[in-house]
């Protein structure tokens, strides 16, 4: 198993916190989103990454290289300032060989959703049906048990929030990979990777993975704060626990 980080933005909407810092080294609960993420991938078995970096690529890389034991790969985008991310996922390519577990750089979540994933196996993504979608975030579309579309502007029966944590088998993801490539030669590398995904829907099946535990993208301050005060809550709750 392998993990793809998505850490190349810019985090335009949390300036002037990201003018000095990438989005993934902001501090939430006393550690930075990207240790965070690593150390639930290491949790569960997992320490073959791939880091996409982008906006102060350089700070991201030298903190990681300094507080992680993982088996870590840095793929620079040197486009990002004019890219979304689904040109980064492209410039992964030739270093995919196995089942892929793929998120994105500014997600905070419970730990135990990587163990859900891994236990239920196959394609999967993560949906909650159990919450209001936020306008700002993604929505998967859910027909007969598979999601045949994932995109912002969804709506209607069947949509529900969905957060950007996949896994992929070794086998099925080219699939979207090639999709992807197809996107970046004919120059559409400003939308995200998963319009590549709706494309081809139909041929790849991802399921969800429903969930209810904590899982948030942190775009913006109210965001932050948000997480913030989870991480706040959850360490009272463990003192008192121990005492």
């Amino acid at each position: 198993m392998k993990a793809i980080i998505l850490a190349s933005g810019v985090g335009r909407r949390l300036r002037p916190l990201t003018d000095q810092y990438p989005k993934s080294l902001l501090r939430v609960g006393g550690t930075t989103i990207i240790d965070y993420q690593l150390e639930a991938l290491a949790e569960h078995g997992i320490r073959d990454i791939v880091i996409t970096t982008g906006h102060l690529g350089k700070k991201l890389e030298e903190h990681v290289r300094e507080t992680s034991a993982a088996s870590i790969q840095f793929v620079h985008n040197p486009e990002y300032q004019r890219t979304n991310y689904i040109y980064s996922l492209w410039l992964t390519k030739g270093l995919l060989d196995d089942d892929i577990i793929l998120l994105h750089g500014d997600l905070l979540f419970d730990s135990v959703l990587i163990k859900k994933l891994l236990d239920v196996g196959g394609n999967r993504v993560l949906v909650n049906r159990h919450m209001l979608s936020p306008e700002k975030d993604f929505k998967a579309l859910i027909k007969r048990g598979r999601v045949v579309r994932i995109g912002v502007n969804l709506s209607g029966p069947g949509t529900f929030f969905c957060a950007p944590l996949y896994m992929f088998s070794k086998a099925d993801f080219p699939l979207w990979l090639d999709k992807i490539e197809d996107f970046v030669r004919q120059g559409k590398v400003d939308c995200y990777a998963e319009d590549a995904f709706n494309e081809i829907s139909d041929s790849l099946s991802l399921r969800p993975l429903y969930f209810k535990e904590f899982c948030i993208e942190i775009d913006t301050k109210a965001d932050l704060e948000r997480a913030r005060r989870y991480f706040q809550i959850e360490s009272r709750r463990a003192n008192v626990e121990r005492n």
